[in-house]
Parts: structure tokens; C-alpha cells; sequence
């Protein structure tokens, strides 16, 4: 009785489906999501210079349309043929066109399958050219353009090739339990003209996609990374003529600082564009690969990066020790944009998406071009001008840390009774002065005379720094200069006001010989130039008496 009713249950629960129908119903497979993702991506202005911005779009609206895009850049970049490219898109309908003028795909009648072949290429999935040997083309699977025909509202193919004019609309099913792709019959006449390309037009379903963001900033960018990754072919967007120069660096980054690192071989040629200073935190990757943006990188951005920032940083130790600063990975990286341009054979991506390279060959090819002997010397004389600024942030990266831990050490200091130090005891700390003498002795004599309300006195033990040129850690680090900030009431990186100050005037009470000079010069030196740069800002006088 209990497998009966299992017997039963399996009957009703399995299914077989269609192409068109789970296409339709599992889109994400073949297309990616059908929910709106934002990301912070490169997007062209009107003068065609990348710009960093946010921007919401639905993944497989994009991948619809890149797949048709796709296979126009395989049949005039992978295989060759034409040299035009024409794309348009209308935000308003979602209705995308992609034309080439390649050789045109075959509309030769196939008695085996009943079918042209035009017509089997983009409505029947795993039906393609790219099966053998791919080279440098994209496609891989032959569903592609099938899983866009069959998640549009309509499709439409024109072909002109062999004297011909192939002509083919494709429409979604008027039943929303149709299991068949609805297609017209194709129209055919001969033409005297030798044109010859592909075109392709479409509008997606709204039954398939509940969501048709897709920005036309976001298509009209995709469409001008083509051109710039491929000067030589001439690129329309909506009518009009995409220009670009025949160097990726100039057309893109014109006035700025680039530094270029060209990989070459047989079956991987890599440009990664280097452009320090162009984002505001950490870096940013933008790689196209065979003309897909790569959105989330892949192999070749991993091990460009792990070898670059490593390789870098090994040849700046000398540097390094000589100027007494460290740089770290964070100092190269900041700000810096990584614009790769890569084509090669046969790309693997990591879904239908192709957001991300997964040829895991590629690492040997890029690791290779870091071994050239003396590699990042040779680069590091050729750039000098963004090196130093590596060294600035780490500089400046390291005056900040040392900042908050010496901030951190002197208010605990602060706690602690100032050694040598004969205190003011009035409430008024506005009238109290405070005498900086030579040596502890110096003071003894202040206390049968002075006022113990409004007069303070410090002995300096040790040497007064001069502060002209360091950096706080060091300035902190000297014992004599943190005993007259915790008696006075300063605070490193912090403006001092009335009401944190512990005395309103300073009497420096020096020998009157050589070093009464030099100690009376390093204390106003200190007060004077460590007021103006991070120290104080205060309207005290000070007073001197050699």
C-alpha cells in the first residue's frame, strides 16, 4: 500500500520540460539573476573617460545582451570577418539591436534536422560554430543567442549573405503554458547587392522579467570598452560613430599619470593600465576580457595583483631603508585604478554570466613576466614620480599611527606627576607662569621668592630636541619635550584653549652663556614651529630672560 501511494506521488510530482519552458522558468542558469544588483563600476562621460560611479542593472538583461554582442565581436574579432559593429537601444522599449558585417550566418536549408541553419542556431540550444577549436572567441556553449530568442517578447534575425536576404521573427508563446517557442516562417528573396552580416533585434519579456532595469549609460559604456579594445574596428552606438585612438592610455586617460604593463604571448596578450590616484579608497580593478567586461576579475587579476604588490614592495626595501620608511601594500594600492584589456584563446568563465576568468593558465603566463631580470628596478626608475608618493602615504600612514599611539601614551602621562615640576596652585591658570630652567638645581632657588599661587617652576633634564623637520613620534620621544607639554597642558594634535592650559605664560630662565643660548633657541623653536605644524595654536606670549 505505501509504495502504491509513492508510485502515485513520483507520477505527479515529475515533470519534463522544454527548452522553452525551463529556460523560462530557470533563467538564472542560463542568464544569471533577474533581481536588480548595484555595484560601483566604470562608466564612460560624454568625452569617453571612465568614471567611477554606482549603477543598478538586472545581470541577465545584461548577459541577453551581451550575448548578442558576443557573438558579432566573435565573428569580426575571434573569426575575422567585417570590421563594423553597429548597436542600438532604446531605453524606453528595452528594444536592443546588435548588426555586424561578417560573412553572415549560413541560411542553408538542413534536410537532416528539417530546419535552416540560421534558424537552428538561434532557436535550438547547443546549436553552434564554437564546439572545436574556439581560438578567440567567446562563446562557448551554443545557448547563448537560443536563451535570449526564448526569454524575449520577440526576436527578429536578418541575414544577407550568398546574394541573399534571410529574414526570421521569433515570438513568445501566446499561452502562458505554451511549452514551444512561436516561429514565424522565414522570408527569403534574392538581392543583387554583396552585402553580407548578421542582425539581430529583440525586446525581453516582461512574463520572463519582472524588472528591465538596464541604463543606457551602462549598454553605451559596454559598447565604447569594445572600441577602445579594438581601435581598428569602426563602432556605432545608436547611429553614432564611436571614436577612439589606437592607444587604449591615451584615449582613456589622457592627462593623467600611466603606467603600462604589456604582457605578449602566443595565446594571452594582457594590458594592465596602472593610474595611481584615481579613486579615493583602496584600488580598483576593471578587466575586459575578448570585449565582456569581467566584473569580478578572475585568475589573471588575482595573480597580477599577488605578484605585482609583492614584487613592488621587495625591490622598495633599499629605498626603504635609506629613508627609514616602510611602505606596505596598502601605500601602492591606494587610489589606484587597474584597467585591463585581455584577449586570448578560449576564455572559461565561472557561469553563463562571464563575470569572472577561471583559466587558470593564464598565472604562468603573467608570472613569467614578472621574472624578466631587474623587472621592477627598471620600473621603479621610470617612475619616480609615483614612487614618492608611495612613500608619502606610507609617511603619512605611519605619522598618523604613531600620532594616535603617542596621543594614547601621553595622556597616561598626563595622569602621572611631572618629575621635577614645583606647581602654580592658583585656581586662575590664566595668571599663573611657569619658569623653564636649566636643570633641577636651577628651580630650588625659585621656591624661597616666587608667589606659590601664580609661579610654577620646571628643571629640563636632558637635551631639548629640535623639533624642525620630525615627525611627532619623534618629538614625543623625547622626555625633556613631553615633561613641558604635560606641565603647560598640551595635547599632540589638539588646539589648545584657555581652559586646557595650565599656565598663560612662560619664562625661560637660561644661563647666560652659549648653551643658556641654545637651549633658549630649541624651546622657542619648539613652541613656535610645533604650534604652527600640529601642536598648538595660542595667542600666549612667552617670555625669555637669558
Amino acid at each position: 500500500m505505501k509504495l502504491r501511494k509513492w508510485k502515485n506521488l513520483m507520477n505527479d510530482t515529475i515533470k519534463k520540460l522544454t527548452d522553452y519552458e525551463h529556460l523560462r522558468l530557470r533563467t538564472e542558469m542560463y542568464l544569471g539573476s533577474r533581481t536588480k544588483h548595484t555595484q560601483e563600476i566604470l562608466l564612460y562621460n560624454e568625452n569617453g573617460t571612465p568614471e567611477l560611479r554606482e549603477c543598478t542593472w538586472v545581470p541577465a538583461l545584461c548577459t541577453a545582451f551581451r550575448e548578442a554582442l558576443d557573438n558579432a565581436c566573435d565573428e569580426i574579432i575571434g573569426h575575422g570577418f567585417g570590421h563594423r559593429l553597429d548597436v542600438t537601444y532604446d531605453e524606453a522599449t528595452h528594444t536592443i539591436t546588435v548588426q555586424d558585417d561578417g560573412r553572415g550566418i549560413p541560411i542553408t536549408y538542413d534536410a537532416a534536422h528539417k530546419d535552416y541553419l540560421a534558424s537552428m542556431v538561434v532557436s535550438n540550444t547547443k546549436a553552434g560554430r564554437n564546439f572545436d577549436e574556439r581560438g578567440r572567441v567567446s562563446g562557448t556553449n551554443g545557448i547563448g543567442v537560443s536563451a535570449v530568442n526564448m526569454t524575449s517578447k520577440w526576436f527578429e534575425i536578418s541575414i544577407h549573405r550568398d546574394n541573399k536576404h534571410f529574414v526570421q521573427r521569433f515570438e513568445e508563446n501566446p499561452l502562458p503554458e505554451g511549452k514551444e517557442l512561436l516561429k514565424r516562417k522565414p522570408k527569403i528573396k534574392d538581392v543583387t547587392s554583396e552585402k553580407t552580416g548578421t542582425c539581430v533585434s529583440f525586446t525581453p519579456s516582461e512574463r520572463v522579467f519582472p524588472d528591465l532595469t538596464l541604463p543606457n549609460d551602462f549598454i553605451k559604456s559596454r559598447v565604447y570598452e569594445v572600441a577602445v579594445a579594438h581601435p581598428l574596428i569602426r563602432v556605432y552606438y545608436n547611429g553614432e560613430r564611436v571614436k577612439v585612438q589606437h592607444n587604449v592610455e591615451r584615449t582613456l586617460f589622457p592627462e593623467r599619470e600611466t603606467v603600462i604593463l604589456d604582457i605578449k604571448s602566443d595565446n594571452f596578450n594582457s594590458k594592465f593600465i596602472l593610474v595611481p590616484n584615481f579613486t579615493n579608497t583602496g584600488d580598483f580593478t576593471h578587466s575586459i576580457v575578448n570585449s565582456i567586461p569581467a566584473f569580478n576579475g578572475g585568475v589573471h587579476i588575482d595573480t597580477f595583483k599577488r605578484l605585482f604588490y609583492t614584487g613592488l614592495l621587495s625591490a622598495l626595501e633599499r629605498e626603504a631603508k635609506r629613508r627609514k620608511i616602510t611602505p606596505n601594500r596598502s601605500d601602492i594600492s591606494e587610489g589606484l585604478l587597474i584597467y585591463n584589456v585581455t584577449y586570448m584563446n578560449a576564455p572559461d568563465f565561472d557561469s553563463q554570466s562571464k563575470t569572472r576568468l577561471i583559466n587558470e593558465w593564464v598565472g604562468d603566463a603573467i608570472k613569467k613576466y614578472f621574472d624578466e631580470e631587474d623587472f621592477f628596478g627598471k620600473l621603479i626608475k621610470k617612475h619616480r614620480t609615483w614612487i614618492d608618493s608611495i612613500f608619502e602615504r606610507a609617511a603619512e600612514r605611519t605619522n598618523k599611527k604613531d600620532l594616535a599611539d603617542t596621543k594614547k601614551a601621553l595622556r597616561s602621562a598626563k595622569k602621572a606627576k611631572v618629575p621635577g615640576l614645583m606647581d602654580a596652585s592658583g585656581s586662575d591658570r590664566s595668571k599663573c607662569i611657569l619658569f623653564l630652567a636649566e636643570g633641577l638645581s636651577a628651580v630650588a632657588g625659585l621656591a624661597t621668592v616666587r608667589n606659590p599661587d601664580i609661579h610654577g617652576g620646571l628643571g629640563l633634564r636632558g637635551k631639548v630636541l629640535n623639533v624642525n623637520g620630525e615627525i611627532p613620534k619623534r618629538v614625543l620621544d623625547n622626555s625633556t619635550i613631553v615633561d613641558i607639554m604635560n606641565s603647560v597642558g598640551l595635547m599632540i594634535g589638539e588646539r589648545a584653549t584657555r581652559s586646557t592650559l595650565r599656565y598663560g605664560k612662560i619664562y625661560i630662565a637660561a644661563d647666560q652663556d652659549q648653551d643658556g643660548a641654545n637651549i633658549t633657541a630649541l624651546l622657542i623653536n619648539f613652541f613656535t614651529h610645533t604650534g604652527r605644524n600640529y601642536l598648538i595654536q595660542t595667542k600666549n606670549r612667552l617670555y625669555t630672560f637669558l
